[in-house]
């Protein structure tokens, strides 16, 4: 999940091609998203309670900022039913949660909300149920994968010969995390002794990587070369962990791409009409903008 609400539905924003619907509402509509009716009142009663709360806001910024994400979340629901998916109540209380802790608290959130626009209604039927739907799909598409992960440290020097002398150094006794930090020229892990933290496959360059993946735990492996220079390295621990239990944010990016060509085949598809007095559906930018602005890159 991303750490201000303002991104609300990033995963839709990664859509290119969609397909923009001429046309008007029927009365009593601010727009439709494949005959389904977003009531001119509910945004209207929306806009009203964020300007109140914060008049230094755009009306009408907030109006096809609110119309926006409500038509993405219609879309998201949509992809959810198709599917034979649900977003439940523990899913939305999932979400309330973790953006609470991710702002600092429920006065902050308050805050947050009031500084972007997002009304408490809006917040809980839109925002929630839009960040809980894109982690049922999430989820379903994950299925029972598990995350395997190795971590490893390194000492990465400039020549072959002085990697062979650490080795050697190493088979001695010498301690491997007070060479890193004597003589590693990689800053970054050379402060943690040469630890490079868990990784999943494909974390690091080819070269690296099917070192580390090929290793036994806890030997240190003879000099391998990269781009960046030669390293000597120990893989000291593996781990498997079922991706469910994984934060939302991190399932997501397993399956990033898989997820962005569904919801964007969703946005695509819709057939979408916004009240021209609001503004336009952008095929584009996947947003209510205004006339002139169709196009313009939003995300």
């Amino acid at each position: 999940m991303h750490r201000r609400p303002r991104r609300a539905v990033a995963a839709l924003a990664a859509a290119l091609v969609l397909a923009a619907c001429g046309g008007e509402p029927p009365r009593g509509a601010v727009a439709t998203v494949d005959g389904d009716e977003v009531p001119s009142a509910q945004l209207e009663d929306w806009v009203r309670t964020a300007t109140e709360a914060n008049p230094a806001l755009d009306e009408v910024a907030v109006q096809r900022d609110l119309l926006s994400r409500l038509l993405q979340n219609r879309i998201v629901l949509g992809v959810l039913a198709d599917r034979g998916l649900v977003v439940d109540d523990a899913a939305v209380a999932a979400v309330a949660v973790e953006v609470e802790e991710q702002v600092g608290g429920a006065e902050a959130l308050a805050a947050t909300l009031a500084d972007i626009g997002y009304p408490q209604g809006f917040y809980e039927e839109v925002f929630l149920t839009t960040e809980a739907a894109l982690d049922v799909l999430t989820t379903d598409l994950l299925g029972d994968r598990t995350l395997e992960t190795r971590t490893a440290r390194h000492i990465l020097v400039e020549t072959a010969a002085e990697a062979d002398e650490i080795v050697a150094l190493l088979a001695d006794g010498a301690d491997f995390a007070a060479l890193a930090t004597e003589r590693s020229t990689d800053p970054g892990s050379a402060a943690q002794g040469g630890l490079l933290g868990e990784r999943e496959r494909g974390a690091f360059v080819p070269e690296f990587d099917a070192a580390v993946w090929d290793a036994r735990l806890d030997t240190v492996l003879d000099p391998v070369e990269t781009q960046f220079g030669f390293h000597v390295i120990e893989v000291v621990a593996e781990a498997s962990t079922a991706v469910a239990d994984l934060p939302s944010a991190e399932r997501r990016r397993l399956v990033g791409p898989e997820l962005d060509a569904i919801l964007g085949g969703a946005v695509a598809a819709a057939e979408v009409t916004v009240a021209s007095r609001v503004g336009v559906w952008d095929g584009v930018a996947g947003a209510v903008t205004a006339p002139q602005a169709v196009g313009a890159d939003r995300w």
